[in-house]
């Protein structure tokens, strides 16, 4: 049986989406472990929401991918900034502290 171009793009952007879903986990496993260390639990609590949200992101995008819907919700192209804001605000607001 052979194996359509769209089939192929559709498992290359599924891989896409999982080296993004990775990156994220890795990052707020960091945050998380970090914050942990030094007893800021509020930016651990940073940490835990960068893991749930790309959770949440890498599922339905995926489920999406396999159904071969276009994928339409444009709510998760400012998913990367919305962690780079929340990001700068816990580092403001720990700056703040001292």
């Amino acid at each position: 049986m052979a194996v359509s171009s769209n089939d192929l793009a559709i498992q290359r952007t599924k891989l896409a989406n999982q080296r993004t879903y990775l990156a994220y986990m890795r990052t707020g496993f960091i945050i998380a472990a970090i914050a942990g260390a030094f007893k800021k639990y509020w930016i651990a609590l940073f940490g835990v929401i960068m893991i749930f949200g790309s959770s949440l992101q890498y599922i339905l995008i995926n489920s999406q991918l396999s159904e071969k819907v276009v994928f339409t919700n444009e709510s998760f192209d400012y998913v990367p900034l919305i962690y780079v804001i929340l990001s700068l605000g816990a580092l403001y607001l720990q700056w703040k502290k001292k």
